[in-house]
């Protein structure tokens, strides 16, 4: 079924990406912390069979991650994505891991734009990960609004952003900022999605590509793509258009990681 499809699987990583960087501001982070205990040890059940966000970030210095894989946890750490990713071992993508830091409370909290800065110090720490940022012209999709206005309903007060995944391939958005869907798309479509909406904000909406699924036929045997569903979804659903084009995109280029030892 195409709920329990891989793709389907990545969609929420990204979106527990934006959701988990929301509001940080890199170029302005302060100093660096780094936590003071951490723990790692290898996670042998296999891919997850729910779709828990992983990642837990407990503003009194806790970080938990369960069932990651190195990629999601760079994902996090430097703000980028997958297909925005190059280089590195074959493991990245399939060994798993859980992780359990805590920071040093005598610094004070820990704030929003300083855990991706401990992430990455973790990772250069017990992974051995060093990495690169290189910009390159790539072929990508530009997202812009369409002739009308979009079909975006303003969240409501009090929501989390959250991604859910429904049945047969439907995804719900609740308070999520453009960049969430752009980011959902980019995983999709395997091709870099950009945003030039110029729209602002959190939004709650619902793509369901399945409704545009036309069945095999003697005429039309061919059983369209998911992502070609999802780009009629996009346009029909929700108002927006897309235009393929060229455009310098920042990679994170991995230039060494290691398996981290036991504790």
């Amino acid at each position: 079924m195409l709920r329990d499809h891989p793709t389907i699987r990545r969609l929420l990583l990204a979106a527990a990406g934006i959701a988990a960087g929301v509001g940080v501001m890199l170029a302005q982070a302060p100093a660096r912390r780094e936590f003071e205990v951490a723990s790692i040890r290898p996670n042998n059940s296999g891919p997850p069979k729910n779709n828990i966000n992983p990642f837990v970030f407990i503003p009194g210095g806790r970080f938990t991650a369960t069932n990651v894989t190195l990629v999601d946890v760079i994902v996090q750490a430097y703000q980028t994505r997958r297909i925005q990713m190059q280089g590195g071992p074959a493991w990245i993508d399939s060994d798993r891991f859980d992780i359990a830091a805590k920071a040093d409370m005598d610094q004070g909290r820990v704030e929003g734009e300083q855990w991706p800065l401990m992430l990455q110090a973790l990772l250069e720490d017990r992974f051995k990960l060093a990495v690169h940022k290189e910009t390159k012209e790539t072929q990508v999709y530009a997202l812009a609004a369409g002739k009308t206005p979009p079909k975006l309903q303003p969240s409501k007060e009090g929501e989390q952003t959250k991604f859910t995944p429904g049945e047969r391939g439907q995804m719900k958005f609740q308070k999520m900022p453009i960049v969430g869907l752009v980011n959902t798309l980019a995983n999709i479509l395997h091709t870099p999605v950009v945003d030039q909406t110029g729209i602002t904000g959190f939004f709650d909406f619902t793509l369901d590509p399945m409704q545009f699924m036309t069945p095999p036929s003697p005429d039309n045997p061919v059983r369209p793509d998911f992502s070609e569903l999802v780009l009629t979804a996009v346009q029909e659903q929700l108002g927006f258009k897309f235009e393929k084009k060229k455009a310098p995109l920042e990679f994170t280029i991995i230039d060494h990681a290691e398996k981290p030892s036991e504790n």
